[in-house]
């Protein structure tokens, strides 16, 4: 059996646990199928399970064949849609192709093994490795970048106008600043008090049964659980038979994370990056655009060089995944060109080009929220990007999303409402949108719309 559109598998529940929001010495605080049903809209407990995570702290593998997870495998068998899935049927009834349709055993990538849904295995771990970064960009959260809190600080100490501003909730990032003072305490730049958890033990101890972990930030490479657990692959050798797969900001790859990526059975990366040069700077404050693009061609280099010296049937995939906003939507063939222009002639590493859509999506500056015209021109740009008719490009699911917005009315209020979110971190940092994102954007904000 595999996902189709008319029918309810997945792979996920039959092979992989998603563990968020790690907390101190009480361990997983948030668990599920995957990281896509760990969201707002889907309430951030899609199984029910964060009492059950508080008072008894289950280790992955108990969470794994709890029953509740074998009610949610036993409906997917059923042809049956469980509600802890509710963030891709939604994405399927409205034309869109979900993250279950995406999703594969954790095996494919490098033998012929037949999946047997009969016979589920924790094979697979998604790990959501705490908040610390060194960025502070526009359409994230303080909950996945402590580095935001300085915008978040200044609009209260100011008194910015961030009234209706999705996530903008200052009581919740007050709560949140016990995060630094635990990493004052520790020592440590995230949350998890590693040699005291018992579920952080429990996965060290059974890591032989992993065949893939998976791990975003914060910044990945920041954090120390992520250290932590590529370095005990490497000296269990567990490292041999597995899959690394991680997302990333591509500025901190040190010489000696790319060596130690190279010893995975295969590795893939997702590189966050939105924009080329001013624009870039703008979104991924207070990055700049040249140290980034050092990185990026530092890693490739070094990757190709190592596959041209060495016979190795190991794979390295490089994804690059952009976050599709008013920032960088008219810019977006600038971003294809650089990253086509980067990968040239490095064939022995496999490559790709994604936009993913900004998530949540009822946030102000989601491209949906532009008038007719702007969509009409971004249309213009994605059908150039998809004109190349490359297989490693995806933007056919960002044409339809934009497609499907035109029908929607449009007023000043969700002008008004963009304006603010745009100015309040103009404010904070000194900048001007103007000067950095497309001048139909900046048309469209200073143009009041007729209700």
């Amino acid at each position: 059996m595999k996902p189709e559109k008319d029918n309810t598998f997945c792979y996920f529940p039959f092979s992989q646990l998603a563990l968020k929001n790690w907390w101190k010495d009480s361990g997983i605080t948030s668990a599920a199928q995957c990281c896509n049903a760990i969201r707002p809209e889907n309430n951030n407990d899609p199984l029910n399970l964060n009492d059950e995570l508080y008072n008894s702290s289950p280790t992955a593998t108990e969470i794994f064949n709890s029953g509740i997870m074998n009610e949610l495998r036993q409906s997917m068998i059923n042809g049956e849609r469980h509600t802890a899935c509710d963030v891709c049927w939604k994405t399927e009834d409205t034309g869109g192709n979900s993250y279950r349709m995406f999703s594969n055993p954790p095996y494919s990538y490098s033998t012929n093994e037949v999946f047997d849904h009969n016979e589920p295995k924790l094979q697979v771990i998604d790990f959501g490795f705490g908040e610390n970064c060194n960025l502070r960009c526009r359409m994230c959260h303080p909950g996945l970048s402590n580095k935001l809190r300085k915008d978040y600080k200044y609009f209260v100490d100011n008194n910015v106008d961030t009234a209706g501003v999705y996530g903008w909730d200052h009581n919740l990032q007050e709560d949140n600043s016990m995060h630094e003072i635990y990493a004052s305490q520790t020592g440590h730049n995230d949350v998890y008090g590693f040699d005291r958890n018992h579920q952080w033990r429990d996965i060290l101890d059974n890591i032989h049964n992993l065949r893939s972990i998976k791990a975003t930030g914060g910044e990945t490479t920041l954090t120390e659980g992520f250290k932590e657990l590529v370095d005990h692959a490497l000296a269990t050798g567990a490292n041999k038979n597995m899959t690394l797969e991680f997302h990333t900001n591509a500025t901190k790859f040190t010489n000696d994370l790319v060596s130690k990526m190279l010893e995975f059975e295969y590795c893939h990366v997702s590189l966050s990056i939105d924009a080329t040069d001013k624009a870039y700077e703008y979104i991924r404050y207070p990055m700049k655009w040249q140290v980034l693009k050092n990185s990026v061609n530092n890693l490739i280099t070094k990757w190709h060089d190592h596959f041209e010296d060495k016979t190795c049937s190991k794979e390295i995939a490089l994804d690059l995944t952009c976050v599709f906003s008013v920032y960088n939507a008219h810019m977006l063939h600038d971003l294809f060109e650089w990253w086509n222009d980067t990968c040239n002639n490095k064939p022995l590493i496999k490559t790709s080009f994604y936009i993913d859509k900004m998530w949540p999506d009822d946030k102000f500056t989601a491209v949906h929220n532009l008038s007719k015209k702007q969509k009409l021109e971004i249309l213009d740009v994605l059908y150039k990007i998809d004109n190349y008719n490359m297989p490693n490009v995806s933007v056919t699911h960002i044409i339809e999303y934009v497609k499907n917005s035109l029908a929607l009315t449009i007023t000043d209020a969700h002008r008004k409402n963009m304006l603010k979110e745009i100015t309040a971190f103009d404010l904070s940092r000194g900048e001007f949108y103007g000067d950095f994102v497309h001048p139909s954007i900046v048309e469209y904000l200073e143009t009041p719309i007729k209700d």
